[in-house]
C-alpha cells in the first residue's frame, strides 16, 4: 500500500447546499434522510459556505477541475455534441486534476459524464479507466445505454412520454426497475475501479449526474417525503421588486399560476433522489472499508452547482442567488483530518483543485491558477484566511444556443466578500446584498445611492480577479 493517500472526488449535479442532514437546515421540514453523507461529514470537514465558479454544469466542472475561473478555462457554456459556440470547451492547455494526479503516478479513473467536451474520447489523465456516458444518454458510444440494452431494461432518461413535467424544467419519473438508475451504475463502475486499484495510489472521479433532472427514483424513497408535509421556500412569492430586469425574463422563472400541489410532488422526488445518492455513497464507503482503504483515502463530496427549487420563484440554475451558486462540500480523510470540523470561511469553486492536490502531496504552481489551497488550515483545524470568492455566468440565450456571441456568453460576475455579495451585469442593473442582515437576498441595496462606495469597491475586486489570469471575454469588467 502506498504512503500517499487515495483520492475520490464525488461530484453531484444540481444538488442544493442545504439538502443534506449535515447541513443542519430545516429543508425539508422533516429533515433530509442522508445518514451516509452525515457520517462522512462527521468524519471530516464541512465547508459550510462553498460557492461554485459558475452555476451551470460544464463551466462549473471545468473550474472545479482546473482551479481556474471560466474566463480562463474558456468553458463559458455547456459542452455538447451539437453546441458550436467557441466557449463550449476548455482550452486545450488547461491542466485538470486528472492530468496532475496522472503525472504524479496516480492511477486515474472516471465514472459518469465528463461533460467538458469531446466526451467519448478518453482524456486529461483518465485514459486507463474512462467509464463515461453522454449527458442524458444522447449519442454514441455510450456505456450507460449499452448497459441498459445488455440488461434488457428501458432507458427511462430518454422516454419523454413517461416524464411528469408540468412545465418548470424539473421533469420526474418513477423507476420500474432499480437497474434503470444512472447513479447506481456510476457507483458500480467506481467500485470496480477501486477493486482493481493495485499498489499505486489512485484518483477516482465519480461524476454523479443526479439530482439533475430527469429525476428518476424509486417510489419507496419518494414515500419518505410526503408531499403534503413539504413547505414551499419562504422566498417563493418574491415579487422581485428592485431586482434587475433579466430576473423577470429568466427561463427558470415560475408562472404565477404554478400548481403548488404538483410542485411539492416534484420536491418530494428531488429529496428522494438525494436520499438515493446517499445510499449509493454508502455502498462505496462500505466497500472501501472492506478493502481496508478507507483510512488513507481522501473523499471529497460536492455538487457542481445548486438548484433554486422554488427560491425567489425560480427553478433550475443560471442565476446567482444562494440556492443556485452555493453547494455542499465535505472533505474527509480519517488518517489526517480532524473529524467534526466546520469551516465558515467562504470557499471558491477554484479552491478545491489546489487543496486536494496539496492534501495528496502534489505541487501546483500557484501563479498559474486562480484558486488557493486551504489544505494547511484543514490539517491544523483552523479557519482559512478570508478572501473574496467569485462566480461567472452566461445568459440563458447563450446556454440554450439561441445566441453564441461573447456578450451573452460572459454576462454577469458575482463576488462574495465578507457579508457582502455583489453581482455585476454587462447589460443590466447590479445587485448588492448584505447576507448578515438579509440572508434570503430579498432587498437589493444596489438601488440605494448610499451604497455606491461599496459597489465601486466590489467592482474593483472583480476587475482584479479577472486580470489575474487574463479576463478573456470578461474584459468589460476591467472598467470599474
Amino acid at each position: 500500500m502506498s504512503d500517499r493517500p487515495n483520492l475520490i472526488l464525488i461530484m453531484c449535479d444540481q444538488m442544493r447546499h442545504d439538502c443534506a442532514g449535515f447541513a443542519h437546515t430545516e429543508r425539508p421540514p422533516n429533515a433530509m434522510q442522508t445518514p451516509n453523507l452525515d457520517r462522512l461529514a462527521a468524519s471530516g470537514v464541512v465547508c459550510e459556505q462553498t460557492y461554485c465558479a459558475s452555476p451551470v454544469c460544464s463551466p462549473a466542472r471545468a473550474s472545479w477541475m482546473t482551479g481556474l475561473y471560466p474566463h480562463a478555462t474558456g468553458q463559458l457554456v455547456n459542452a455538447g455534441p451539437t453546441v458550436t459556440t467557441p466557449w463550449a470547451q476548455m482550452h486545450t492547455g488547461c491542466q485538470t486534476l486528472g492530468d496532475l494526479f496522472n503525472a504524479a503516478g496516480y492511477r486515474c479513473g472516471i465514472s459518469g459524464p465528463w461533460h467538458l467536451g469531446d466526451d467519448p474520447r478518453p482524456q486529461h489523465g483518465f485514459e486507463s479507466f474512462w467509464h463515461t456516458y453522454r449527458y442524458q444518454g444522447k449519442g454514441n458510444p455510450d456505456r450507460l445505454v449499452d448497459y441498459f440494452e445488455s440488461e434488457g431494461v428501458a432507458n427511462i432518461y430518454t422516454d419523454n412520454e413517461r416524464f411528469i413535467d408540468p412545465g418548470y424544467h424539473m421533469p420526474y419519473v418513477t423507476l420500474d426497475d432499480p437497474r434503470q438508475q444512472r447513479t447506481t451504475w456510476t457507483i458500480d463502475q467506481g467500485i470496480e475501479f477501486i477493486e482493481g486499484a493495485g499498489v499505486d495510489p489512485y484518483f477516482l472521479f465519480l461524476s454523479v449526474k443526479d439530482p439533475h433532472p430527469v429525476i428518476a427514483v424509486a417510489e419507496e424513497l419518494v414515500e419518505r417525503y410526503p408531499a403534503e408535509e413539504l413547505s414551499l421556500p419562504s422566498t417563493w412569492a418574491d415579487p422581485l421588486e428592485g431586482k434587475p430586469a433579466y430576473q423577470h425574463q429568466a427561463t427558470g422563472r415560475l408562472n404565477a399560476d404554478v400548481d403548488e400541489v404538483e410542485f411539492r410532488r416534484m420536491m418530494a422526488h428531488y429529496y428522494a433522489l438525494v436520499t438515493h445518492i446517499d445510499a449509493q455513497v454508502g455502498r462505496l464507503i462500505q466497500r472501501l472499508e472492506e478493502l481496508d482503504q478507507r483510512q488513507n483515502t481522501v473523499i471529497a463530496f460536492i455538487s457542481d452547482h445548486g438548484e433554486m427549487l422554488g427560491d425567489h420563484g425560480f427553478t433550475t440554475k443560471v442565476i446567482l442567488y444562494e440556492g443556485s451558486v452555493r453547494v455542499p462540500c465535505v472533505l474527509s480523510w480519517p488518517a489526517a483530518l480532524t473529524a467534526g470540523q466546520r469551516i465558515r470561511t467562504p470557499l471558491g469553486g477554484v479552491d478545491l483543485m489546489p487543496t486536494l492536490a496539496e492534501l495528496c502531496g502534489i505541487d501546483v504552481d500557484a501563479d498559474s491558477i486562480d484558486g488557493r489551497s486551504i489544505a494547511a488550515a484543514l490539517r491544523s483545524g483552523v479557519e482559512p484566511e478570508q478572501v473574496p470568492v467569485f462566480a461567472e455566468i452566461c445568459s440563458w440565450k447563450a446556454l440554450t444556443g439561441s445566441e453564441d456571441g461573447e456578450e451573452d456568453s460572459a454576462a454577469r460576475v458575482m463576488v462574495r466578500d465578507g457579508p457582502w455579495k455583489y453581482v455585476r451585469s454587462r447589460n443590466d442593473e447590479g445587485e448588492l446584498y448584505d447576507l448578515d442582515s438579509d440572508p434570503d437576498e430579498m432587498v437589493n441595496l444596489a438601488v440605494d445611492d448610499a451604497h455606491d462606495a461599496k459597489m465601486r469597491q466590489m467592482r474593483t475586486l472583480i476587475a482584479e480577479m479577472a486580470q489575474r489570469t487574463g479576463p478573456g471575454p470578461y474584459e468589460w469588467v476591467c472598467a470599474t
